[in-house]
Order: C-alpha cells, then sequence, then structure tokens
C-alpha cells in the first residue's frame, strides 16, 4: 500500500469513528417543562384512505396472556401485556373520530422520542425502495406501510438524540427553524405535521434525569397535550432496564392504563433475542436489516423492533377504523 492509501485510510477510519461517536446517545441535560400552549390546527376536513388490515401474527412471547390480566397495583404485571395491544379503548376511538374534523392527517403518524426513536435504522426503511426490507410472511403490513407512506423516513420534530420526556416538553429543544416561539416540540411536531396517532417512546434517559415520579408527571403531560390535540398516543415500553427493577416500564403500562390509551410492549418482544436484543452497553439494540423472512436478522433487536412496531400500527388502525 502506497503512503497516500495509507493516509486515506487512516483518515476514513478516524471519520468513521467519529460519526459513530457523534451517533450514540446522549443525555440532554432536563429542563423542568412548562409548556403553556396547545398546538392549533386547521378545522379542514383531510382526505382519507381507507383501508383493510388483517392482523398479523405477532412474536410468540406476546401471544398468551390478555390484557384483562394486569393489574396496575403489582409492579411487575406489565410483563404480562401482550406485545401488541389487542384491543383499542372507546376513549380513543372517540377521539381518532374527533380528529378527523379537527385538521388532522389519518395518513401521518409521529415518532416521539430519544436516539433510538430518531435514528433511521427505525422505520426509516419502510419508504425506501423494496429491497430495503423484506415483509416474509408478514404481507398484510404493505397496507399500513402505504398508508402512512412518508411518515416512516420523515425527521419528526420531537425525536431527538438525547431526548427524556421533560426535553420534549420544554421550549429549550424545539428546533428554532420551524418551531414558534416559546413552543415545545411535542406541539410544534403536532402543528407542523398534524399527525393522527403519536408512538410515544421513552424512559432510556429519563433513568439518570429525572426521578421516578417526575418520569411519570412528565409523561401524564405529555399524554394531557397530545390528546387535548386529538392525538391519539401510542405508548412503548422500553428494551433495557438500566434503571435495574424495571419500573419505568411499569409506570409506562400503568400511565397507559389510567389514560386508556394503547401499549405497545416493545420489552417483551425482546425477551426471547439474544442477549434480549441489546449490545454489550445494554441500552443500544442489536442491528440488522429488516428482512423478516431471514431467521438469522429476527435474532436481532432492530428488525424485531421494527416488525412490531409496524404491527402496532397495523393493529391500533384497524382497531380505530372500525
Amino acid at each position: 500500500m502506497s503512503k497516500s492509501s495509507l493516509h486515506y485510510s487512516l483518515i476514513s477510519a478516524s471519520l468513521l469513528l467519529l460519526a459513530l461517536v457523534m451517533a450514540a446517545c446522549t443525555s440532554a441535560q432536563p429542563v423542568t417543562p412548562s409548556p403553556t400552549e396547545v398546538a392549533t390546527v386547521p378545522t379542514a376536513t383531510p382526505t382519507l384512505m381507507p383501508i383493510l388490515i388483517t392482523p398479523t401474527s405477532i412474536p410468540t412471547s406476546g401471544t398468551t396472556p390478555s390484557p384483562a390480566s394486569y393489574d396496575p397495583n403489582l409492579p411487575d404485571s406489565w410483563k404480562t401485556l401482550p406485545v401488541i395491544p389487542e384491543t383499542v379503548s372507546q376513549r380513543m376511538k372517540e377521539l381518532y373520530e374527533t380528529g378527523k374534523t379537527s385538521g388532522l392527517n389519518q395518513n401521518h403518524f409521529s415518532k416521539v422520542g430519544d436516539c433510538e426513536t430518531f435514528t433511521d435504522y427505525f422505520l426509516a426503511p419502510f419508504d425506501l425502495k423494496p429491497s430495503g426490507y423484506r415483509l416474509g410472511e408478514y404481507t398484510s403490513l404493505k397496507l399500513v406501510i402505504t398508508k402512512y407512506a412518508g411518515s416512516f423516513s420523515r425527521r419528526s420534530l420531537a425525536a431527538e438524540r438525547g431526548f427524556s420526556v421533560a426535553s420534549v416538553l420544554s421550549p429549550t429543544w424545539a428546533d428554532r427553524k420551524q418551531c414558534r416561539a416559546n413552543e415545545t416540540p411535542l406541539i410544534c411536531e403536532i402543528r407542523v405535521y398534524k399527525p393522527a396517532i403519536m408512538l410515544v417512546m421513552f424512559g432510556t434517559n429519563d433513568v439518570k434525569n429525572s426521578s421516578r415520579s417526575a418520569f411519570e408527571k412528565n409523561l401524564k403531560l405529555l399524554l394531557d397535550f397530545a390528546i387535548k390535540n386529538k392525538v391519539v398516543p401510542v405508548l412503548a415500553t422500553k428494551a433495557d432496564n438500566l434503571e435495574g427493577d424495571g419500573s419505568i416500564n411499569a409506570i409506562i403500562a400503568r400511565v397507559g392504563y389510567e389514560y386508556q390509551v394503547p401499549v405497545w410492549n416493545y420489552w417483551r418482544a425482546m425477551q426471547d433475542l439474544p442477549g434480549n436484543g441489546l449490545e454489550e452497553d445494554q441500552i443500544h439494540l442489536t442491528y440488522a436489516q429488516p428482512f423478516f423472512d431471514s431467521p438469522e436478522n429476527m435474532q436481532k433487536g432492530w428488525p424485531v423492533r421494527n416488525l412490531t412496531a409496524l404491527q402496532a400500527l397495523e393493529k391500533v388502525t384497524q382497531e380505530l377504523e372500525k
């Protein structure tokens, strides 16, 4: 190898290392949230794309228990919740119907969360050319992919590296180019994109950034704002257990139960994977492309997260549109 080639290789390796470091989850310093405004959306009725969704199978780890078995008074009861919510409450159905005449776009969903929500690993491949993913036996997912086309790869204004629940409720972290003065990332995202459904994925950064009581208070505040703006929130449990006692997921499940919002128990889908689908740092997911027909790929965290996210969207949409 020539000196120039060696020099070029060293520079390339250095740039790659820097990119990996920059892509890692870093915690934004929490700010006490004080959101005071609710997004105003147009009153025009959006054009809808009606779909019929056929439920698909879900990982075996989430098929047995019934939501009726969940007891919010038992700290570990959340572990029995199915991966994919089996039903949607009447409250959410009414909210969804109201959203149709409140200016929301029934073909939009938003991603709200931290670095593993922000990354292009999460759902973005489904907006790219079909060669970027393979559905395998889950062919019915083509319908939900078509319905929400554009939302999968879109960069949400309420998802960012290092975000905690407090971050998304604070104007400090809002995009200065797209958000109004004193507008929070959450409210900005609702105003700009007008989603009918919102996937809410927090908890990892909240382990160190807030107390459990503050996390619960902020999560409820987030739901209050979403519901006030007629957006149906879907809460997701997290894959890791950095807190050691599963208390963050217990809070997510309990708040979902209290607010009657769907809970996507993603944690459960990870339990059958090697290392629970996590890298050695016990934070980041193991990676493989979303090839759902590949047994090898489906032993990794990211394909399972993407599959169950699509299934959760599919099932929630199906229930809301009944």
